[in-house]
């Protein structure tokens, strides 16, 4: 048995999955309430796109306000806070009558949803071995969230959006009390924290830019992943089905991740996983059949699922507080509320083909400018202490 020192605090990790859950559940569903939504509502791809990013956007900046703050706030007490809101806005969805005022209740979701993600991040971020915390957390949350591509037309095709919001909020729901699990943020020597005291700010920042840069080719393409396997001749029911195949396929590369840490350091292992999404996100985007709809969702995931922890990890080495990981998990996800809109004017005026170069082009940027900071990344900063044994007092 590894000694106390070693071993990963199942509970944390527990925490932060719920979070992540009650963060991205939501984000999720998006592909397969794209359809619904412009049926209930009788709007094209390029509104309801932009709805997505409206909300999207959101949650980036609710997740970016909290960056400073969650270094000395209960991260707990605000985690339940801002879950309670994100049920709240999703059932103000389902049971609005029109578009705009869909639009004011996902401001709310995301919002909470925002908070409570960061919440989880920053917990994590204060572990002993970051890395290792966010592959396992990318291990469970993709685990248990396997099954949600299947479940969502359980929701969706009968009930329409109705039904796919009135699911968001009932998990949601169903995991707040987890959330009083999250640790406490260890106490900050000298003046009060906030992004503008936190340590090596460009290296982070150039760091954050290129995966802003990256998440809006990525989420973008994500969100007509199901208009794109309708194109390839599958119904709604496979398309579910491929999607909760394709997230259990993902989790190998969580747990190689997992497996694997920083003995072989950040660098390799960052390149490796980028390329491999870059070329599986141009294959999903050009796909018109089965098999390459199937094969190229799978490599995606997989990489995906391999890839984050090890730049969540670098970004926890700039801070030992977590604020560069909550700022850079919040500008990931701020390019996801850029891609939807963008993506939905692309396919509107050029067709589907336009996504494939909307990913290439953001994805060989991001490569390009990370490798220009990984090495000073890989050596920047220290790990922080311990927090994971001190409960947050509640």
């Amino acid at each position: 048995m590894k000694p106390a020192s070693e071993r990963l605090s199942i509970r944390l990790v527990v925490a932060v999955t719920a979070s992540w859950m009650v963060s991205l559940f939501g984000y999720y569903a998006q592909a397969q309430l794209l359809g619904p939504i412009m049926r209930d509502f009788q709007r094209g791809e390029e509104a309801v796109g932009w709805l997505f990013s409206l909300e999207n956007t959101v949650l980036a900046l609710s997740a970016l306000a909290m960056a400073g703050p969650l270094a000395r706030w209960s991260r707990a007490r605000t985690a339940l806070l801002a879950g309670a809101l994100a049920v709240f806005g999703n059932v103000l969805s389902a049971g609005v009558g029109s578009f705009e005022a869909l639009v004011l209740a996902r401001v709310l979701a995301g919002a909470g949803a925002g908070i409570a993600g960061a919440a989880g991040t920053a917990a994590a971020a204060s572990s002993r071995e970051p890395d290792r915390m966010f592959a396992a957390v990318m291990l469970a949350w993709g685990l248990a969230g396997a099954a949600e591509p299947s479940i969502v037309p359980l929701a969706t095709v009968p009930y329409g959006s109705t039904g796919g919001f009135l699911l968001i909020a009932g998990v949601c729901l169903l995991l707040l009390p987890l959330l009083r699990m999250l640790v406490a943020p260890r106490a900050a020597d000298g003046e009060k924290p906030s992004l503008f005291t936190a340590p090596n700010r460009i290296l982070a920042m150039i760091a954050m830019l290129a995966l802003l840069i990256f998440e809006i080719g990525q989420g973008g393409i994500w969100t007509f992943v199901e208009l794109i396997g309708l194109r390839s001749d599958l119904s709604e029911y496979q398309i579910g089905v491929t999607l909760t195949g394709t997230g259990l396929v993902g989790l190998l590369g969580a747990a190689i991740a997992a497996g694997l840490g920083t003995r072989l350091g950040r660098r390799g292992p960052i390149i490796i996983g980028l390329a491999l999404n870059i070329l599986a996100a141009l294959a999903l985007a050009t796909s018109e059949d089965p098999a390459t709809f199937v094969a190229a969702t799978w490599l995606w995931n997989l990489a995906y699922y391999f890839v984050v922890p090890y730049l969540l990890g670098a970004m926890a080495a700039l801070d030992d507080l977590g604020r560069w990981v909550v700022a850079m998990d919040a500008v990931w996800t701020l390019g996801d509320g850029l891609g939807p809109g963008i993506a939905g004017s692309l396919v509107e005026r050029g067709g589907y083909d336009q996504l494939a170069g909307l990913g290439m082009v953001t994805g060989l940027t991001c490569l390009v400018v990370t490798l220009s900071v990984l090495t000073k990344l890989e050596h920047a900063g220290r790990q922080g202490p311990v927090s994971e044994s001190r409960p947050d007092p509640f």
